[in-house]
């Protein structure tokens, strides 16, 4: 049985309570987690709040990207170790976990620390308005301690995208991760042992809704940022609220893919599918609602099905599995009971409602599911499922498409496909979302491209110079360059002194 611990000040941290973990493909409890209470929340805070005023937050932005990298680095050298554990952590497939649950992030780091010189240098702005002269400066300085809490479903590569912009920008970091997935969480403090990073730099608060709480409303942090659904977000967000927090938000999404009338069948067909199935369909920017004409309908229904029913599932360490398990028994049930309500609803299974034998019978398989012939207002089509399940829905023409897919709360991602780019490019730009791509899908690119969701899926922006930005805080800084009193505003208040 393993046991995890809090890190907290450079060390780690055993606290009171436990909260079970289990290997999602098994069903096994493998550890416990600690399920912190608010006294152990205030000492992280008060860690990072000590190396945030302390040298951390006046290293350059270049020194702190030299951090990031050994982090990088230590992180790198228990790669395979890394991929293992988190594979039976996450119910990652071993042939996905690699790349984007260990690789991923690894890269990602050192795509953070390239983005050190967007905060190397003040903008300045001359003033020369005879007979005044002076500058104007434009400062980017660090918020101050960062509470941020991570989902179970990437959660290395999520604490990469929270932590290193926040470490970068010169911030301390305060990390509640789910305590369904410690593994990553855990392996990025250590590394932050291995890198010599200062203590209290990056702490690790490991709970549920107790340390969560505590966190969000502890008037020693300065800002929240959150991933996660949306139901806990606008709570995170109003929580927040009491004491005038800053949030960034990356929420829930249901994501369309709108399929144009000239689009490539197989292309399209598997994009779609590994972007709804990816992950036993545990990815916010999934795209689950399939949009497609009334010409192509039933050609694209029938490729959907015979791609659909040589999906794999199978335990997540089998290198031949398609999907794992989804993360929890209690998901397992949640996504169960959106299909069987899509069906109450109208909608027709085309694939899925079976398993395949042999499976470990404590495990949280869900089959992958296609519902086709919804309206949009059926529940399956609407509410986010995070489950491998997509919903095929017909449309008449492309204004209706575009209805279609905007009538939702969400706008978080979106897909296009179709072979005229030039009107594929421009049926995008009506969607209704932060990320969108014609003929791809789950393409990211940390660097240079922000996710800022609409509506219900986000406040502010993660990623890109957006994303590294919201880490910090503008000082406008005017300096006068000369003695001419005449010719200020209160040079001419009080002329009796001269």
């Amino acid at each position: 049985m393993r046991t995890f611990s809090n890190f907290i000040d450079g060390a780690w941290v055993q606290a009171e309570g436990v909260i079970p973990v289990d290997d999602p493909s098994t069903g096994e409890v493998y550890g416990m987690v600690p399920d912190t209470p608010a006294a152990g929340v205030d000492a992280a805070v008060a860690a990072a709040r000590r190396a945030f005023d302390g040298p951390w937050s006046r290293l350059t932005p270049a020194g702190r990207a030299d951090a990031l990298r050994r982090l990088a680095t230590a992180l790198e050298a228990r790669f395979d170790e890394l991929v293992d554990e988190m594979i039976m952590d996450t119910g990652a497939t071993a042939r996905f976990c690699p790349m984007l649950q260990v690789g991923s992030p690894l890269a990602h780091l050192r795509d953070f620390a390239d983005m050190a010189h967007l905060l190397a240098e003040p903008e300045s702005f001359p003033l020369d308005t005879s007979p005044s002269f002076g500058q104007w400066e434009l400062h980017r300085e660090p918020v101050g301690v960062v509470g941020a809490f991570t989902p179970y479903n990437f959660p290395l590569f999520m604490c990469v995208w929270k932590v290193a912009p926040a470490l970068l920008a010169g911030n301390t970091v305060v990390l509640k991760p789910s305590p369904l997935t410690p593994v990553g969480p855990e392996a990025l403090a250590q590394a932050a042992l291995d890198a010599g990073l200062p203590p209290g730099v990056i702490n690790v608060v490991h709970g549920d809704s107790v340390a969560g709480q505590a966190l969000v409303s502890h008037p020693g942090v300065d800002l929240i940022s959150f991933t996660g659904s949306t139901a806990v977000g606008t709570r995170v967000m109003a929580a927040a609220a009491a004491t005038a927090k800053e949030v960034i938000m990356e929420l829930g999404g249901k994501s369309p893919a709108l399929v144009l009338p000239d689009a490539d069948l197989e292309t399209t067909v598997r994009g779609t599918l590994f972007s709804s199935m990816m992950h036993a369909g545990q990815a916010c920017v999934a795209t689950t609602r399939m949009l497609v004409p009334d010409s192509r309908y039933d050609e694209f229904v029938g490729l959907l099905e015979e791609r659909g029913k040589v999906i794999n599932v199978a335990p997540a360490a089998d290198f031949g599995a398609d999907i794992g398990p989804v993360i929890s028994a209690a998901a397992r049930e949640r996504v169960e009971k959106f299909i069987a309500s899509g069906i109450e609803h109208g909608a027709r299974m085309l694939v899925g409602g079976s398993l395949p034998a042999g499976l470990p019978t404590g495990g949280h398989y869900v089959a992958p599911t296609v519902l086709v012939d919804l309206d949009n207002d059926n529940p399956a089509a609407h509410e986010e499922i995070f489950g491998p399940v997509l919903s095929v829905i017909r449309y008449s023409d492309v204004d209706d498409a575009v209805r279609i897919a905007n009538d939702t709360p969400y706008g978080l991602a979106a897909a296009v496909w179709g072979s005229d780019l030039v009107r594929a490019r421009g049926v995008a730009r009506r969607i209704r979302s932060g990320l969108t791509w014609v003929n791809d899908a789950a393409v990211a690119d940390v660097r240079r491209t922000p996710l800022a969701g609409r509506g219900m899926s986000g406040v502010g922006a993660e990623n890109g110079k957006d994303g590294l930005l919201a880490y910090t805080k503008v000082r406008s800084l005017y300096t006068a360059l000369d003695n001419n009193l005449d010719a200020r505003a209160y040079g001419v208040v009080g002329s009796e002194w001269d």
